[in-house]
């Protein structure tokens, strides 16, 4: 079962009376306990309103005629907050005055063992509940004033981050009616419990002032405090005359172009827009801070209708016009409830939510193998643009989904990787670092499925992202061009394989110097595309500079190394130059004992190439001339010239280095493939320059020992 997420705690406050506080808080209990605003049946909302107004108590009164039967048997003797305190202050002499931590556990574990029942009122709207101020009796008012919240705050410090602890793991959302002004009622709703502060106000002077000032005090005491919550503030402009809206404009901007109403305004004060935009940019360390677009939506405009008596308009009415109460209340849940700061926008927020609901689905998918339905959701995922800190789980979703499809359906995952890219490539709010590292990954997983011609595209994108980012000699962009060699090198650019492979020598050459890995890597790939080119000179005295690096290195590092070095070895083969390949296997094998401690069963299984060439390298040992294997090669259909284009045959699955690929022309009726270790094959990967095709053995399945040859026997059908 899925665990709830904690709760949040919303103080309702105002620093003047006749703001509309109350009634505020008891709209949106209200609105957040209905199912419309839950997850699912399973995950009904738990809304708990608490008065914390003593003095001035009267949240009660909105719920008296929303009450069951038994709730409204016991709803004047009910007991409440001040008496659930009563019970607290009991116990503050167990509470050590200089351990927050200590003592925010043990008040959440006392409140844990307590029967919230007598002090918590259901009521008949579902999954709401309330704590009344306390029990109305003879003897409230004198108990009210009696109780001193300061002496219970320095006493039993940490005590109301441990309620609050408490109150979250029990319900969903906890709205606090706080006493209005300065008091120590007010500084416990304001800075103790509350995750949000909601201010509530009316556009004149009297309100907005003192709320400056207590809002900087609470965040500065929640910055400082070790509660480790956040606090927020969200202001609630109240009982808005929306008769006037030049009038209404005006104080919200503090200007106005019509003169008689410039003139009503306060000199000393801004309007109420531009007071929360400064305070928020100072509070909250921002550069700027629009909420232009948030005062726009939220305000509660004057109803003459609920002046009087003590209605819940949500309750009442059930029209949704822009004019309507209920309407302007549900504006400003969706922006308390969704955003974490008021200023952010609440459609991108809900595009964000949408995105990374979509991700999870496709991720669910791909855990239950469904990769057929992934693809589908990670084809609508694409059209959803992320915005950039959302751009890398965006793209590993889209390419995971892609990968796990590449062995069911080559054409579904590579064009889902072309439509990723078509997307991206000419993005250019995405960090060009981030941009490149994502392009990378989609280049690298293109040239798995076959696709050079897109993989050669991505990556170099990827360069140049890479390039802008990071710089030409980040390890980065060194990597992509690797790559790109790699991909340019499979299409038979020699010349752009030659010349990326040479840059990334030369960088890290000079930065990383000739015996670092990475420069080994580079020198042994540039050797291996050399060979293509026919430079066998150049090939030979990279091999030995290589050789001669490791002997002068010991260490695991180089192990990677001595593997990579069979590149070199398999080429000479190739050429039948056996004598030469024989030795440079001889010495890897001498260099790799040196590292190892000549443990010989640790010897890399790559050096099996040495079991198919006679010891004096005069030839390759004797195979059976009866077939081992026989694959059909069908042409392409898109294929118009097949003479004039190079072809290579790899045994394995792509991406799985078992044997190396080997040339071959149409027509060809036997190619051999000496076995690097001992495996087993189901068939073969004919590789040209715009694709690639999987082809199965007609035996089924192979097992191949280490140091046989593989004699595969082609049938070219169609050619």
């Amino acid at each position: 079962m899925t665990e709830r997420p904690r709760g949040q705690i919303i103080t309702f406050y105002s620093y003047k009376g006749g703001t509309g506080r109350t009634m505020a808080l008891a709209n949106l209990a209200c609105l957040l306990a209905r199912p419309d605003h839950a997850s699912g049946p399973a995950a009904m909302p738990r809304v708990l309103a608490i008065d914390w107004d003593f003095e001035a108590p009267g949240l009660h009164r909105y719920f008296e005629r929303y009450l069951e039967p038994d709730s409204a048997k016991r709803f004047d003797e009910a007991q409440g907050c001040l008496e659930l305190f009563e019970q607290v202050g009991c116990k503050r002499s167990t509470y050590n005055q200089k351990d927050f931590v200590a003592n925010r556990q043990r008040a959440r574990s006392w409140f844990e063992a307590q029967d919230l029942g007598p002090y918590v009122i259901p009521t008949s709207f579902s999954g709401l509940s309330l704590m009344k101020a306390g029990r109305f009796d003879d003897t409230y008012a004198r108990r009210v004033s009696e109780f001193r919240w300061d002496d219970l705050f320095h006493a039993t410090v940490g005590l109301f981050a441990g309620f609050a602890d408490f109150l979250r793991t029990q319900f969903d959302y906890i709205l606090v009616d706080s006493r209005t002004g300065i008091t120590d009622t007010s500084g416990i709703c304001t800075m103790l419990l509350p995750d949000k502060l909601v201010v509530v106000f009316t556009p004149n002077q009297q309100s907005l002032t003192g709320i400056e000032s207590l809002v900087r005090k609470a965040v500065a005491y929640r910055k400082g405090s070790p509660d480790g919550r956040p606090l927020t503030i969200f202001p609630l402009p109240s009982r808005v005359e929306m008769a006037k809206p030049d009038l209404q404009e005006a104080w919200r901007t503090g200007k106005s172009q019509d003169p008689s109403i410039a003139a009503r305004l306060p000199t000393e004060m801004p309007g109420y827009q531009p007071i929360f935009e400064r305070l928020f940019a100072e509070l909250y360390a921002r550069t700027v801070v629009d909420l232009e677009d948030y005062f726009k939506e939220v305000m509660l405009q004057h109803i003459p209708d609920y002046a009087y008596g003590e209605p819940i308009a949500v309750a009442l009415e059930t029209s949704d016009t822009r004019i309507s109460l209920p309407r302007s209340y549900s504006a400003f849940r969706d922006r308390l409830i969704e955003l974490d700061v008021p200023w952010n926008s609440l459609v991108a927020v809900r595009q964000e939510g949408e995105i990374i609901r979509r991700c999870d689905a496709v991720a669910r998918k791909l855990r239950s193998w469904s990769i057929e339905e992934a693809i589908k959701l990670s084809l609508a995922l694409i059209e959803q643009k992320p915005p950039e800190h959302l751009f890398e789980r965006w793209t590993k979703t889209i390419l995971e989904a892609a990968r796990a499809a590449k062995r069911e359906n080559y054409a579904s995952a590579s064009a889902l990787v072309r439509e990723w890219s078509r997307s991206v490539i000419a993005e250019s709010d995405i960090d060009p670092s981030t941009l490149g590292e994502a392009l990378l990954t989609a280049g690298k997983l293109s040239r798995e499925f076959g696709d050079l011609a897109m993989a050669t595209s991505l990556l170099d994108a990827s360069v140049a992202r890479l390039t802008d980012g990071f710089g030409a000699e980040h390890p980065a962009t060194l990597v992509a061009m690797d790559e790109l060699a790699s991909a340019a090198l499979a299409t038979r650019d020699l010349s752009k394989a030659r010349d990326l492979n040479e840059r990334a020598l030369e960088v890290r050459r000079r930065v990383l110097g000739d015996g670092h890995l990475a420069t080994l890597e580079t020198m042994n790939n540039l050797a291996f595309m050399l060979f293509e080119q026919g430079d066998i000179a150049r090939v030979r005295a990279l091999l030995e500079q290589i050789l001669a690096e490791c002997r002068q290195t010991s260490g695991d590092e180089h192990r990677t190394m001595v593997e990579s070095l069979t590149n070199g070895a398999i080429t000479l083969i190739d050429e039948r130059d056996l004598g030469a390949a024989r030795t440079l296997l001889e010495q890897l094998q001498a260099t790799y004992r040196r590292a190892s401690g000549d443990q010989q069963q640790n010897m890399p299984a790559n050096t099996g190439l040495m079991d198919v060439i006679n010891t004096d390298g005069s030839g390759l040992l004797r195979t059976s001339d009866e077939p081992i294997a026989t694959i059909d090669i069908v042409r392409p259909p898109d294929l118009t010239d097949a003479s004039k284009l190079e072809f290579y045959l790899a045994a394995g699955y792509q991406g799985v280095d078992k044997m190396a690929a080997r040339r071959i022309a149409v027509g060809d009726m036997r190619v051999d493939f000496p076995v690097i270790q001992k495996c087993r094959l189901d068939g073969m990967t004919l590789v040209w320059p715009s694709g690639r095709a999987w082809m199965f053995f007609e035996k089924g399945v192979l097992d191949l020992s280490r140091g046989t040859t593989l004699c595969v026997y082609p049938k070219w059908s169609g050619w």
